[in-house]
Parts: C-alpha cells; structure tokens; sequence
C-alpha cells in the first residue's frame, strides 16, 4: 500500500541533497534581521557542533528569515522550539550542475534513468502535478520523527491518513532523530506528485511529529500504511499548537551541495557554519507532548 499522492521513485545516489521578490522597508529588514538571530541564536542553532575559526577566518554570515506567517501569533517565551524544514524540487540536470548536486533516478516505468539536481525552494511554492520532490528535517530536539501523508481537497476535506515515515524502506526503520543532524527522506530516491482520480486535489497535506519517546501506534512497517482517521484527528487536537513559518531570504534557488549531502546522506553532525534549513517553524509545543508541523505540497491550479 503506498500513500496517496505520493509515489516514490527509485534511485541511485551519486550525492543525496520561490519566493516572491517583494520591497521592505528598512526598519522591517532590521526587525526580521533581530527575530532571525533571537530564534536561532537562543536554541537552533547552538545544538550544533561549533566549527573551530582559523587566525584567518572570520565569522560566517548569519542568514536573513523573513517572517511570512504573523497572523499565527506564537507567543514569544523561552519554550518556543524551532523546526528546521528544506524542501527540495527536483529539476533535470544541466551541463552547469556540479556532480555533487545530481541524483540518478530512476524512470518509474521503463529501466532507464536520468539526472535530477535538487533545488531549495519555499514551503509555499506550487508544484505541478508529477514534479519529484525531497525533504530535509532538523529536529531541535532528540527523539522520534513521524511523518503522515494525507492528500487536500478544496473544500478543506482530506483522505485518509497514511504513515510514509518510518518505514522499512527507509533507514531501514529507523525513526530516531538527534539534535543537530539533518534527516532526508526518502533516504535514496524521491516522491513524486501524482494526484488522485478525484476532483478538487490542491495537494499533499504533510503532519510531522517529533516525540520524546518512541510511538508504539507508529511503529514501521514494510512500506507505508494507512492510519486511523480518528485517532490521527484526536492528536491533532491534543497536540497542534499555532506555529510561525520564516523562510531564508535569498535562499529559494540554491542547489543541493557537497555538505548537504555530507550531512543528509552521511549522516555527519552539522556544524554552526553549515547553511540553515530554508524554512523554520516555531512553534511552542504543549507540555509533555510531541511537537507538531504540517506543511502543504501544494499543486499548483
């Protein structure tokens, strides 16, 4: 059984790994400037590992977030934790791609494959229907990572809820996360956007749990696996909280590189000097409860 919408593609890794352009003012520039540093500075990025400076080598530049959600109206206290998200749109390879930033995938019905180059885009971006698509995660905390997959309809309906991680085809189950180290998935290939029969399809609904203790009611399968619709709703209420969503400025177009593979297919610890995920959600999580974000693949009309 595999998740709705959502169709794997095989492949081979040779390296794993839109924002509207609008004028602000500067005082708004400087504010975004100082609610970038106070989220990253206070929890995110301080679980890394610190990269030791040369006598040479000055400070890294800090990236710019602008802030695209206030309407959600986190309050600001010290519990706020932050979810690190890079959405990856894959387009083919060019003769300007380095090697280091190609995927070979795969076709999904004939034996042949080609190169795909991931490219960072923003949480908010519409995608056409068939476009391949990966994801990488920052969890701010250790634990346990749970993604499920429902698909978005017009009216505000969804389908039934579909556990896509973990699974033993990726990390062969495996659903631990650790402060600091990015997660990818799907581990050595990608998803692809293929909509349903049913009319009003907007896109795929994505809900991820990160949890402090393993989740007996998620626990891996073989491969993807319908969940209970109720149960699934129920901990959306106990759970979900409002969250915020910044986006990287200048980061949306940037392609998957020698680190971020480094990172995301060999599993090494990021460093302070290794490039932000491009979208954080900050969200305050109720006490003693799993922190929860969903994020829209949205298809374009």
């Amino acid at each position: 059984m595999r998740a709705p919408g959502l169709v794997r593609s095989a492949a081979v890794v040779l390296v794993a790994g839109i924002g509207a352009t609008v004028s602000i003012a500067p005082a708004l520039v400087r504010a975004q400037e100082e609610q970038s540093r106070r989220v990253w500075d206070s929890e995110f990025r301080q679980k890394r590992q610190s990269t030791p400076k040369t006598a040479t080598a000055g400070p890294s530049p800090s990236p710019v977030y602008k802030r695209v959600s206030p309407e959600a109206g986190v309050a600001e206290k010290d519990a706020d934790e932050v979810l690190g998200i890079t959405i990856w749109r894959l387009r083919p390879s060019s003769t300007g791609d380095t090697k280091d930033s190609r995927l070979l995938i795969a076709d999904d019905v004939t034996t042949s494959s080609s190169e795909w180059t991931p490219v960072r885009v923003e949480a908010d971006t519409a995608f056409s229907q068939g476009e391949r698509v990966r994801l990488s995660i920052e969890s701010p905390r250790n634990g346990y990572l749970y993604v499920i997959d429902r698909e978005q309809y017009d009216d505000g309906t969804t389908s039934d809820p579909y556990l896509i991680f973990p699974t033993m085809r990726i990390r062969g189950g495996d659903s631990s996360v650790q402060a600091g180290k990015v997660v990818e998935l799907p581990e050595r290939s990608a998803f692809r956007l293929t909509p349903p029969l049913r009319p009003g399809y907007r896109g795929e609904r994505l809900t991820l749990l990160v949890s402090t203790v393993s989740l007996r009611e998620l626990a891996a399968g073989p491969a993807a696996r319908r969940l209970d619709r109720g149960v699934v709703e129920q901990w959306e209420r106990d759970w979900q909280t409002s969250s915020d969503r910044f986006e990287m400025i200048g980061g949306a177009g940037k392609v998957y590189t020698t680190r971020d593979k480094q990172a995301g297919v060999e599993g090494r610890l990021l460093t302070q000097d290794d490039e932000l995920p491009q979208t954080l959600y900050r969200v305050s999580p109720r006490a003693n409860a799993p922190l929860m974000v969903s994020v829209l693949l949205r298809i374009a009309e």
